[in-house]
């Protein structure tokens, strides 16, 4: 597996800071998604591309002159084509102060103070506030990365800056929430960025191989506002969409964490955009892969799929793993669990271009089991590691689902799904799909595929 800057320089360097060995835990976790992130979809085509377009841009002429507060939108090699009706190029923004870090290469406990910043090339007077951009400009680096905390550290805070550049050989932490944008170019890194949050519309680019953002991962955009998450992204425990519209760019991917059911809330949306892909960092074999309770697409109206994109559901033993038949909740593998289900007040649709050929691809994601979780419940139960492993190993790599709310199928094409597996509340609304595919190593045709949901 590809290591980000994050990763290499806390492998590279054998004398690292505290700040380093406390990320030693999040790089063994980075290391542990390799089967999750380097995954390949069942579809004909790659879903991201090897090289993506964000990861090819670092190559252009312009590319270090380019940060979160200028980002040039016209220049086709950084920005393609198929971004051109994002909501985040529309958005205007008031001229307002500019900080660049003075380049202070020590790790930095305290980046929020005025000490380490520049203001018009002369030592700033203020530190910066919600409403300053900040930059740390490109730097020609070798060996381990720099870490600044730009916050005190406490969880879910409102947004400390607007717009935030982290250019090569800079690693920013401290748990932070974003207002404005946030390019993290090739080089750089982030750690405990917390949310997405403000009334504007933003982006959150990443041009880096996968970076793990942060344990809890909340998008807290206000309603009718949205940010566009382009790049490879993780979480390690958590993945709430709460309010406002998460765009899951071209070519982008989410891994979300294990421990806790990736959720779009009743006034949230999430829309994945051609070649994205958005699935768990590993196999939860307990829970939902994805609850939706608010708005999920494939594609927009305005930016319908001219391109495969991907949903990636889990498989589940059903508590066949944990000998469990009854006990359900606290990552307790159960009768109850499904890949997904779209709840009564949840909605779920795909926006394809007219040809007709671009399709939501909705499949087992077929990752590794998450062996560490069930270890725990084995402890817990008193149980057999072994035959527990066993049970696990066994579990068809099959996906089910429940959809209870307004789901149309249309544009999608199913791949390993059980057979009875699309439990419904009405199960002749299928009958209404459109432009509906199978794909390989389904329980059967569609109409054996869709039963009754029966409570569990």
């Amino acid at each position: 597996m590809r290591l980000h800057g994050t990763a290499k320089s806390v492998v590279n360097n054998p004398s690292m800071s505290n700040l380093n060995t406390i990320l030693r835990v999040a790089v063994i976790l980075t290391i542990g998604l390799s089967s999750a992130l380097d995954a390949k979809p069942s579809a004909e085509t790659e879903i991201p591309p090897s090289e993506p377009w964000y990861v090819k841009s670092a190559k252009s002429a312009d590319y270090l002159k380019m940060s979160a507060g200028d980002p040039q939108f016209g220049n086709k090699e950084l920005w393609p084509e198929e971004l051109r009706k994002a909501e985040f190029m529309k958005q205007a923004w008031p001229k307002t102060r500019v900080l660049v870090w003075s380049g202070e290469t020590k790790d930095v406990k305290d980046g929020w103070e005025a000490k380490y910043w520049l203001e018009d090339g002369k030592p700033a007077t203020m530190p910066f506030d919600e409403n300053t951009d900040l930059v740390f400009p490109d730097r020609n680096h070798e060996g381990w990365m720099d870490w600044v905390h730009l916050t005190p550290g406490r969880k879910y805070q409102p947004a400390a800056f607007r717009h935030l550049t982290v250019g090569q050989g800079w690693g920013i932490v401290g748990h932070f929430s974003v207002g404005g944008n946030t390019w993290i170019k090739q080089g750089g890194s982030v750690r405990f960025l917390d949310s997405c949050v403000g009334k504007e519309n933003t982006f959150l680019r990443n041009d880096n191989d996968n970076i793990e953002l942060v344990d809890h991962f909340y998008f807290k955009k206000a309603p009718g506002s949205s940010c566009e998450l382009i790049g490879q992204y993780s979480s390690a425990d958590n993945w709430q969409i709460q309010s406002g519209l998460m765009v899951l760019s071209t070519d982008s991917r989410i891994a979300a964490g294990n421990r806790t059911d990736p959720t779009i809330h009743e006034n949230a949306a999430l829309a994945i955009l051609s070649g994205s892909y958005f699935s768990r960092r590993l196999n939860s074999d307990w829970g939902f892969d994805l609850i939706v309770s608010g708005r999920f697409s494939g594609g927009l109206p305005d930016r319908p799929l001219t391109r495969d994109a991907r949903l990636g559901l889990g498989y589940k033993s059903k508590g066949a793993s944990i000998n469990n038949t009854s006990e359900r909740g606290n990552r307790t593998p159960s009768p109850a669990d499904f890949g997904m289900i779209v709840t009564e007040t949840g909605s779920f649709n795909v926006f394809a271009d007219a040809a007709g050929k671009a399709r939501l691809i909705l499949n087992c994601h077929k990752l590794e089991q998450d062996w560490g979780q069930l270890g725990i419940q084995w402890s817990n139960r008193k149980l057999d590691p072994v035959a527990g492993r066993a049970a696990a190993e066994a579990v068809p790599r099959l996906s089910d689902m429940v959809l209870l709310g307004k789901a149309d199928m249309s544009n999608v094409r199913f791949e390993d799904i059980a057979k009875g597996g699309i439990h419904m509340a009405n199960p002749a609304m299928a009958s209404q799909w459109k432009n509906v595919d199978l794909g390989a190593n389904n329980g059967g045709t569609l109409k054996e595929l869709v039963a009754p949901y029966k409570k569990p």
